[in-house]
């Protein structure tokens, strides 16, 4: 290089300095270090706090299930004791009415776990006891409901071994139901 064009250059970075040498770079550059720093840790904290946000939406989830369940059993209880009632001595209507409530408790109560591994077949069975109550109480109608009184235990003879049977699936389902909430195994309720 020539010594004239040596002065140019050398007056051009008097002027103009690199600018890693300006201040207001370096003020840029820690400010951008420390902007990445900082959204990296807030990135992080954000997959922390959605993991979480998971495993709460997880928890809760179970415990609507658990709460589900539990009312299910309340109903359950309460369709027990209705079962409980039937006396010698019932009229067909009497046992009728009941039969139809027990059934419609039953079959809203236990539809939405009619899939469900561990009571699909409980509630199958239950369901197959009502129909044959329902049967027994078709069979046991009275052909002349004036003289129904002349045979007083004609329709409990005829509907208290179906009624027995759905109470003893019922409270079968019961202990399943409870099993399911509490999250027993197989294996964990036997001795």
């Amino acid at each position: 290089m020539t010594p004239e064009l040596q002065s140019i250059v050398d007056n051009l970075r008097e002027l103009h300095p690199p600018f890693w040498r300006d201040p207001g770079y370096v003020i840029a550059l820690f400010t951008a270090i420390a902007g990445l720093i900082y959204s990296y840790k807030a990135f992080k904290e954000a997959g922390k706090a959605f993991r979480e946000a998971r495993s709460a939406k997880e928890a809760a989830t179970a415990a609507g299930r658990t709460v589900k369940i539990q009312t299910v059993t309340i109903e359950l209880t309460e369709v027990t004791q209705m079962l409980d009632r039937i006396e010698p001595g019932m009229l067909f209507r009497e046992a009728r009415d009941l039969l139809a409530e027990v059934q419609r408790r039953v079959r809203r109560h236990v539809a939405p776990f009619a899939e469900h591994p561990r009571l699909s077949s409980a509630i199958k069975t239950t369901l197959q006891a009502l129909e044959a109550a329902h049967r027994s109480l078709k069979d046991a109608r009275p052909a002349d409901a004036a003289r129904e009184a002349e045979a007083p235990n004609a329709v409990y003879n005829a509907i208290e071994d179906d009624f027995a049977t759905i109470n003893n699936c019922v409270a079968d389902l019961m202990g399943l139901f409870e099993k399911v909430t509490l999250g027993l195994g197989d294996s964990d309720g036997e001795a």
